[in-house]
């Protein structure tokens, strides 16, 4: 009994200590880049209806877009040549970013990560009803 209960605590702390540590990795490559989005698509299969409309946010909204993680919890990005910033939060795991507007506390946005490393970074969010997921490479 006590050899099972031993067992099962230290297989929770093993996963307290793998979803931190996703965490941190996901932060420490985040962080202090800029991250510029260089091409927009539709996960998994699509339409022709699907492509045209990520070509034309590629081409549109996101040309010459970017983002930069700074290292509290602060977020600056630019659509369109308009800069704006708000708060972020790496969820437990590392694979979901919270972001939330610069001055309140409800989240309006939740990005999937799909690739992350320290030239490449690829994620998934939802913009009105389109799915998408977003390219990015560090700025050099």
């Amino acid at each position: 009994m006590m050899k099972s209960t031993f067992l099962f605590f230290l297989s929770i702390a093993f996963l307290f200590m793998t979803a931190s540590c996703g965490k941190a990795e996901t932060e420490k490559l985040l962080l202090n880049k800029k991250w510029e989005v260089y091409d927009v698509t539709a996960p998994g299969n699509f339409d022709i209806e699907t492509y045209n409309r990520a070509q034309d946010l590629k081409n549109g909204f996101y040309k010459n877009a970017w983002f930069q993680f700074l290292s509290d919890s602060l977020f600056i990005t630019s659509f369109s040549g308009k800069l704006d910033s708000g708060k972020y939060h790496v969820n437990t795991g590392g694979q979901t970013v919270s972001l939330y507007p610069l001055h309140g506390g409800k989240m309006y946005e939740q990005i999937q990560i799909q690739k992350i490393n320290a030239h490449n970074l690829d994620f998934n969010t939802l913009i009105a009803d389109f799915n998408m997921t977003l390219h990015l490479k560090a700025e050099k």
